[in-house]
């Protein structure tokens, strides 16, 4: 599946290096555009339907937001490359990054982007208010 966005970058292209989402739902450079168990949103025990409850709450306040008069919602960059950089170094001491084998959980360059390095309350913490200042909004 091709995913552009407005500005012809193709998802592929902005991956090259390895999957990140804010939240392991908004994209950087693609306005309007949530994911659902994307990067860093799978669970090492627990129940994935957690997470995806806490996704589609924030989801819901993200269409709130555009049903209420703003035209395009887009992750700053800033943001998402503080959270990629903190969850990445979260990550860097967990168990799936430092088991000593390959597994699928790490790419090519040893990038884990399948993990929550957290609880799952603490995901659902961090989801449960859309902080409108995350994003550049246009009304």
């Amino acid at each position: 599946m091709r995913v552009t966005s407005p500005h012809g970058t193709e998802l592929n292209a902005a991956w090259k290096d390895g999957a990140h989402a804010y939240l392991g739902m908004a994209l950087s450079g693609f306005p309007n555009f949530f994911l659902m168990y994307g990067p860093n949103a799978n669970v090492g025990s627990g129940s994935i339907v957690h997470m995806l409850e806490s996704q589609i709450a924030y989801i819901v306040q993200a269409a709130r937001l555009l049903a209420q008069g703003v035209t395009s919602m887009d992750v700053r960059k800033d943001v998402l490359d503080r959270f990629d950089a903190a969850t990445q170094r979260r990550l860097s001491t967990s168990v799936w990054n430092q088991g000593g084998c390959d597994s699928w959980y790490l790419d090519a360059g040893r990038r884990n982007t399948n993990n929550w390095p957290g609880f799952m309350t603490g995901y659902r913490h961090r989801t449960r208010h859309l902080n409108p200042s995350d994003y550049h909004l246009q009304h």
